[in-house]
């Protein structure tokens, strides 16, 4: 009788204590939950690795948010010193390249269409949307496992997000694919709740000048421009045709590959304009590659480095085969 006793008292113990760990989980979410409807504005800088093609691609990014729904996110490629900006402000969503003094203004509902690890709303959506969430209390912070939702990539599945215990801002996330393996890092710095933002700050001609002005020393002016070609085509495929022509802007190049996965790559040199122009509109979804910001449709992806724009289409490749291949251009094609 002693011994069902004791059984009896320690599922009832391990009851109780589950009962405890999930109803803390609860409110902690419906902290998040609250704390992003209450917060009016932010500031905070971060540090993104992205790994791929086994190697870290570091960017450093500021971003910036004002209620109900500006952001602002600057992005700096430590390898090419590429500057890029996600803007979104009341007349819509766009990305800016300073170098090129050229903006784009995309059809999308971002940032909330899918998960952004380096924005705090996106991240606590996708706790309050996962049922399944996991949430762990570690010392002063809490580690957070949930699904992700990207649209470029089936190959990331899940992350963890580690929640600083005061402030309730993310410190670090981390996002994996199906095999467990970190893909996305994002490491928060302390959060500034309290901003000066100039007037102008989510509006787009004073963001490019204001980029321009800031990033001039380092901005690339592409003296030296050559077109590269795919490392990562797939067995089966292989490059069948590749055309060269001279443009306003100097060359263009189109290659078209045929098998297994067929797809045609359109490389072209563009140069800046004088004066910011009319917004390129895209129907389509920003995305990170390594390099940075791509442009993804259902078949398309589009990307811009060293004064040269990536146009890459397939009937063939999914978006993660697309993402892959455009992640290769690296070997000089001596044009």
């Amino acid at each position: 009788m002693k011994k069902v006793l004791s059984i009896f008292l320690m599922l009832f113990m391990v009851f109780i204590i589950s009962s405890c760990g999930k109803k803390g989980s609860d409110n902690l979410i419906k902290e998040l939950g609250k704390k992003v409807e209450d917060v009016e504005m932010y500031e905070v800088d971060a540090i993104m690795d992205v790994k791929e093609m086994n190697k870290s691609h570091i960017f450093d990014i500021n971003i910036k948010y004002l209620k109900p729904d500006f952001y602002k996110v600057t992005l700096k490629n430590r390898d090419s010193n590429n500057i890029q900006i996600v803007l979104k402000n009341k007349e819509g969503v766009y990305v800016l390249t300073p170098a090129l003094n050229k903006s784009f203004k995309f059809q999308s509902d971002w940032p909330l269409n899918s998960s952004q690890p380096y924005l705090f709303q996106s991240l606590v959506k996708d706790i309050l949307n996962d049922k399944d969430a996991i949430v762990v209390k570690q010392n002063d912070h809490f580690e957070i496992k949930t699904k992700v939702n990207y649209r470029r990539s089936s190959e990331l599945i899940t992350q963890k997000i580690i929640i600083d215990g005061k402030t309730l801002f993310p410190k670090e996330v981390i996002v994996l694919d199906g095999n467990n393996q970190e893909k996305i890092t994002v490491s928060f710095n302390e959060v500034k709740y309290k901003c000066n933002f100039n007037k102008d700050e989510f509006k787009l001609e004073y963001s490019m000048n204001s980029a321009i002005n800031t990033f001039k020393n380092i901005l690339p002016t592409f003296n030296e421009r050559c077109f590269l070609f795919p490392t990562m085509i797939g067995k089966g495929t292989e490059l069948k045709q590749e055309t060269t022509v001279d443009t306003a802007n100097g060359k263009r190049v189109i290659m078209t590959f045929a098998g297994t996965s067929s797809f045609t790559v359109v490389e072209e040199y563009i140069n800046p304009d004088e004066e910011l122009g009319a917004s390129k509109i895209i129907y389509g979804d920003p995305v990170i590659i390594c390099t940075g910001i791509a442009f993804q449709t259902e078949n398309t992806l589009t990307w811009h480095e060293n004064g040269i724009e990536f146009f890459l289409i397939s009937e063939d490749m999914t978006p993660d085969e697309m993402y892959v291949v455009a992640n290769s251009f690296f070997v000089n094609t001596s044009k």
